[in-house]
């Protein structure tokens, strides 16, 4: 293996393929958000993301934090992430990424994903970050953690919050650093709305079996549209005990739940919303084809190579308006000739080898 493929590698094992700042952030916590409030702003109301296409006004994104320790094997990191990145694991655990990576390699991570925070306060989206976990959260269950991934621990739909339950035992900590923001977020707003899913059993990380019974539901899995909600289910993060909560919880609006194949970790992986009526999939990545909700939507087809690089892995900024790293250029070549407007010029493919895009680092509060 040469040595790019290595450090390659051992970046996705650390970040965990979760569905995987600039120099400041690699010395310290990096910046904080931004104080200003938003020009704008859709409703009062705490949370609002009636889909995944109506204008953007506010977000988590996720942090890089090169001290945090590599968490062990789960089952999900052996299904998900490529054999030549589990046997490196297996050398780093416990071991942070700025003990055994390169400084370019760390420094080239962190700053990708300031590149995203800088190109959503560039269209009026007030960012908000997650602080870095502490010396006993990063205990909670397993050693180690894992923070680039907003996406996951958390989503919201229409007017309510989620806390989702993390399949991965290293991942279940994330939730402990936004709740602050959340707290304060909710604190301000009369009626904002906010539910947990029952938290999973603390289980060792087995490699060889999945964790169990759960339930299991991630944000990387759920897809809000206008006439019902999309719930991945790949064996390695969902499952069908979490989406039936998400169904209870949700009452009227209708859950569909979406197979993917056992090698992918979230519905998001493989599937991209840019607006209504068109889609970017790998389809292969779904078993039994598109939902019914998208059947007949006009699909941008991802080859297996796009999809591992993340180019299913988009974020809608307004309607036809899309967030797209420059590293997908036949992807975005497509788009561009259904009319579609790409926000790009800057790359994300550092995060990408981890295993997660654009959307994965994201976690939408307010759309409207």
């Amino acid at each position: 293996m040469n040595a790019l493929n290595r450090r390659r590698a051992l970046t996705s094992a650390v970040v965990g393929g979760a569905a995987a700042a600039g120099l400041a952030a690699c010395a310290g916590d990096g910046p904080e958000a931004a104080e200003e409030e938003p020009a704008r702003s859709p409703e009062s109301g705490a949370f609002s993301v009636p889909n995944e296409f109506d204008t953007l006004w506010e977000v988590f994104v996720g942090r890089y934090d090169p001290d945090a320790p590599v968490p062990p094997l789960s089952y999900s990191f052996m299904k998900y992430l490529p054999d030549e990145a589990t046997d490196l694991l297996a050398q780093v655990v416990g071991r942070s990424p700025r003990e055994y990576d390169s400084p370019e390699s760390v420094e080239a991570t962190a700053g990708q994903l300031e590149d995203l925070v800088a190109v959503y306060e560039s269209h009026g989206v007030k960012v908000h970050r997650p602080r870095r976990l502490d010396e006993a959260e990063n205990e909670f269950v397993v050693t180690g953690s894992h923070q680039v991934f907003a996406r996951d621990p958390m989503f919201v739909v229409d007017d309510l919050l989620v806390e989702g339950a993390m399949m991965m035992p290293s991942r279940r900590k994330e939730i402990f650093a936004y709740r602050e923001t959340l707290f304060e977020l909710t604190a301000s707003s009369k009626g904002a709305r906010w539910v947990a899913a029952p938290h999973p059993v603390p289980t060792a990380p087995d490699p060889e079996v999945a964790e169990s019974p759960g339930p299991f539901l991630e944000g990387g899995d759920v897809f809000v549209l206008d006439d019902g909600v999309l719930a991945g289910h790949s064996g390695l993060a969902s499952n069908t005990a979490g989406i039936d909560w998400l169904r209870r919880e949700l009452g009227g609006k209708p859950v569909h739940e979406v197979r993917v194949e056992h090698k992918w970790l979230h519905l998001d992986c493989v599937l991209a919303v840019v607006r209504p009526g068109l889609a970017v999939c790998h389809r292969e990545g779904l078993p039994d084809g598109l939902p019914d909700l998208i059947a007949d939507w006009e699909v941008v087809d991802a080859t297996e190579e796009e999809a591992h690089a993340m180019g299913c892995n988009s974020m809608c900024l307004a309607p036809n308006k899309v967030i797209v790293p420059d590293e997908h250029g036949r992807l975005i070549d497509e788009l561009v000739k259904r009319d579609v407007e790409v926000v790009g010029d800057f790359r994300f493919d550092e995060v990408s080898h981890a295993g997660g895009g654009v959307r994965c680092a994201t976690q939408p509060l307010k759309r409207g």
